[in-house]
């Protein structure tokens, strides 16, 4: 088994065309205005497009995933609500998840209310542990809840539903706001009712640089020095012994039909999403082989489809070119069995705030390639020998804009960081077959970074404490 044939000359005809469409109506969709965009336009989109997609899981469970015993009983000095948006959706529900377990060790009792999110799989695996989830869909239930918890002091995530945010902006609590993104879709008026909450909150934390610089452009110069910088952690990955990879990259071939014996595996861990730059990243990896990149080189991209156009618009381009077969888009995951498979960890995303998925590759020992966007540049410099940052294809990262990443997403194919980024994967695939020589194979990662996972809780329990002091003195 070496892997599925290549598509014959009238697949590949059929497969240009249906990219040119789903191009088409990615760039009409994109002139709609955001509300539109993501709410009755992505509804309709789903119910035309959606399609099964081969996925990798695995029935153990690590890191966060596993289960654990419940939260020792502990005195706790202070309470805080918790308020985000639904907990299974993205790496910041993965965020929550460790605040909410790991700031009792600081004192704190953490208590969560999100949005409409009662049974998931992360809450159900919070209340296991004994934290409390309530799931709120109106002001009044999050009232309701927030009035049983009695909090000292509230973390607003701001990707929360607007009425979690007026909640907690009129609780009369303390809030600590998280910001977790650059929000290129907020309007004028958005700005100023943003710069009116901030200077109502008793801090604001932003997970990067580059999130904090965003922010700091649209409020108020006397406001800015009230954004914090506190980056994301994750959980320490153990990294992948031989039996463990040998094991990881088998999977991983059968749910491809490919033998990965002798090959480099570049890996992304995404929702498909047109912030995640899906259509220019698989472009971009096929200009590589198309320039004589090592021809052993694939990309496995895996995620939740939160658009479906952008998933079928990237699937035909790879399907529409003669080495197409060496990218693979995989549904949601088993994030550790792909993660001691791969090789390299690749994110090419238009914006983000601190990417999760790319802390946890670095953690497992991979090699980074990322796009400048928020988090990407410190994250690299944990691991400069071995990691590489390329522009972005929207220029600046602290002014992208929503007219920005829709002028990028016209011209997928000819982005202006896609020669830079075809060299890095060139090179990185250069230096991964060079170790291979030496150390018997690429199958031993080197130790990975710490995940910073404790300096993370840390920082945040003091930021909470800080903000409960203030206003109680």
């Amino acid at each position: 088994m070496r892997c599925e044939r290549r598509p014959a000359a009238a697949a590949r005809l059929i497969a240009a065309v249906s990219a040119r469409f789903f191009g088409a109506l990615a760039f009409a969709l994109d002139l709609l205005p955001p509300r539109w965009r993501y709410g009755h336009a992505r509804r309709v989109t789903t119910a035309l497009f959606r399609a099964s997609i081969r996925s990798v899981q695995e029935t153990r469970r690590t890191g966060l995933d596993a289960p654990g015993p419940p939260l020792p009983e502990s005195k706790a000095e202070l309470t805080c609500a918790i308020l985000c948006a639904r907990l299974d959706v993205g790496g910041i529900g993965s965020v929550v998840e460790i605040l909410a377990l790991r700031l009792s060790a600081h004192g704190i009792r953490a208590i969560i209310v999100c949005d409409g999110d009662d049974d998931g799989t992360r809450a159900r695996r919070l209340r296991e542990r004994g934290v409390e989830v309530h799931a709120a869909t109106d002001i009044r239930s999050a009232a309701d809840a927030l009035s049983r918890a009695q909090p000292d002091v509230i973390q607003l995530h701001y990707v929360a539903p607007p009425y979690l945010e007026r909640v907690a902006i009129h609780s009369g609590v303390p809030v600590v706001a998280v910001l977790h993104n650059t929000e290129i879709h907020y309007s004028k008026e958005r700005w100023r009712e943003f710069s009116a909450q901030l200077s109502g909150l008793a801090d604001a934390v932003a997970v990067s640089e580059t999130v904090r610089e965003f922010h700091s452009r649209h409020v108020p110069p006397e406001l800015r020095s009230r954004i914090a910088v506190i980056p994301n952690g994750v959980p320490p990955h153990s990294t992948a012994d031989a039996g463990q990879r040998t094991a990881a990259r088998r999977m991983l071939g059968e749910a491809l039909a490919c033998d990965l014996e002798e090959d480099i595996v570049f890996l992304c861990l995404g929702r498909y999403d047109p912030q995640k730059n899906v259509a220019g990243t698989v472009a971009s990896f096929l200009r590589a082989l198309d320039e004589g990149c090592d021809g052993s080189v694939r990309l496995v991209f895996a995620g939740e489809p939160s658009d479906w156009v952008e998933f079928r618009r990237a699937d035909a381009i790879r399907r529409a070119h003669l080495r197409g077969d060496r990218i693979h888009l995989l549904g949601n995951s088993d994030a550790g069995v792909l993660l001691d498979a791969a090789d390299s960890f690749l994110m090419n995303s238009f914006f983000e705030g601190w990417p999760v998925a790319a802390t946890e590759a670095l953690a497992a020992g991979l090699p980074l390639l990322l796009s400048d966007s928020g988090g990407a540049r410190e994250l690299v410099a944990r691991r400069p020998e071995r990691s590489i940052l390329v522009s972005n294809a929207c220029g600046d990262p602290a002014t992208v804009s929503d007219a920005s990443v829709r002028a990028a997403r016209r011209r997928s194919h000819h982005q202006s960081n896609s020669a830079a980024l075809a060299t890095a994967i060139e090179k990185t695939a250069f230096r991964l077959r060079d170790r291979r020589g030496e150390h018997d194979g690429i199958a031993a990662h080197d130790a990975g970074a710490d995940g910073c996972i404790a300096e993370m809780v840390a920082a945040h329990a003091a930021a909470l404490r800080a903000a409960a002091k203030r206003t109680s003195a």
